[in-house]
């Protein structure tokens, strides 16, 4: 007679089968859970894209507003062109074009070394005599008293007036 009967080959059986389904189960939980990791790494990558564009193009800002706004300095501070390249690395790292060129050129002992702008003379007024341009023909009331006696004789002459 044999040690087991039918009875304990069936629970043999259905205990395979609940192992399949265990087994089902934790390799369904597996794959989920790798999707779940793969998810975040996704969202890790998209998050370091795009912070990445927005750092360079912030970059990109700053350098565009400095390359903009360094003819002016230039106009107020002639010695920032002798230090463009230290203004632009501090416009870089964040200053504004100000800020950047009075830390480098304070820096450099230049600041407020701007040569003062030569004063253009007026060419009006002064000591010297002013001469009459010639060729014109003067107002009655700019005439000398001999030069109205000259004028008078030369209309007389012309037969312009006459004397009675």
């Amino acid at each position: 007679m044999p040690l087991y009967n039918m009875a304990d080959e069936l629970d043999l059986e259905q205990l395979d089968t609940e192992i399949e389904k265990d087994n089902k189960v934790e390799k369904r939980i597996k794959d989920l859970s790798e999707k779940v990791r793969l998810t975040s790494e996704e969202r890790d990558e998209q998050k370091r894209v795009l912070s990445e564009r927005d750092n360079k193009i912030a970059e990109l800002e700053r350098e565009n507003s400095f390359n903009s706004g360094f003819a002016d300095v230039l106009a107020n501070h002639s010695a920032a062109k002798d230090h463009k390249d230290d203004i632009k690395a501090k416009v870089l790292s964040g200053y504004s074009i100000e800020d950047a060129t009075f830390a480098v050129l304070g820096k450099a002992g230049k600041l407020g070394t701007t040569p003062p702008v030569p004063k253009l003379e007026n060419p009006a007024g002064g000591s010297a005599v002013i001469q009459p341009i010639t060729g014109g023909e003067k107002k009655l009331n700019e005439l000398s008293r001999d030069e109205k006696r000259k004028e008078l004789l030369e209309a007389e002459a012309r037969g312009d007036i006459s004397i009675t």
